[in-house]
């Protein structure tokens, strides 16, 4: 869980924020209200090769609890990932969500002690902020290494990409289009077409 120090949030934050303003709630031990909307990511979050870019929306279906030492968030938020397939690069977007449960701890609680020890989030005043939050949770939900396969594609979407045991019945005569580059920089001067 990250830790990092953020900039504090001035005034009442935008209706399409990661922000999220607790003082709807109740201050009542098990007050809550539902969060269901879509906000706008202010960053993109993800990996290298999978990731929901910045200015995209996600939508929120999420409950603020307030507890004695703070809010608890639980819920889901869902978005559309632009994913690059590791094995043939090719490019497509898929659906993706995770699932929350998150303690924010208002400042000068018990709870708060655990914000050093990365075991809950800290409030800002009566804001919390759910994009490290976010951060995390996708971080982990993506894998470092996508494939088409991954994510509900019967093969590849390029389909000059040789089959996963290197056999391809259809490709002879083709160059891999993952070295394709390589093929024409190492041309033979005397022939039209890459070393195979």
């Amino acid at each position: 869980m990250s830790t990092t120090s953020r900039p504090r949030h001035q005034g009442r934050p935008a209706a399409d924020s990661l922000v999220l303003d607790t003082r709807s709630i109740t201050r009542t031990p098990g007050a809550m209200t539902q969060v269901r909307r879509a906000a706008v990511l202010p960053s993109s979050i993800g990996v290298e090769l999978i990731r929901i870019p910045e200015g995209d929306e996600v939508d929120l279906d999420l409950d603020l609890t307030f507890v004695e030492e703070g809010v608890l968030v639980t819920g889901s938020v869902a978005g559309c990932a632009e994913v690059e397939c590791a094995r043939c690069l090719g490019e497509f977007t898929t659906e993706v969500s995770v699932d929350l449960t998150e303690m924010y701890a208002a400042e000068g609680t018990a709870a708060a002690a655990g914000v050093e020890q990365d075991e809950v989030r800290l409030l800002d005043g009566d804001l919390l902020d759910l994009e490290p939050a976010l951060v995390d949770a996708f971080g982990l939900e993506f894998p470092m290494s996508p494939t088409c396969t991954d994510y509900g594609h019967s093969g590849c979407v390029n389909p000059d990409t040789p089959a996963p045991d290197g056999v391809s019945g259809d490709t002879e005569g083709r160059i891999d289009p993952r070295w394709a580059g390589l093929a024409e920089k190492f041309a033979d001067p005397g022939t039209d077409e890459g070393a195979r």
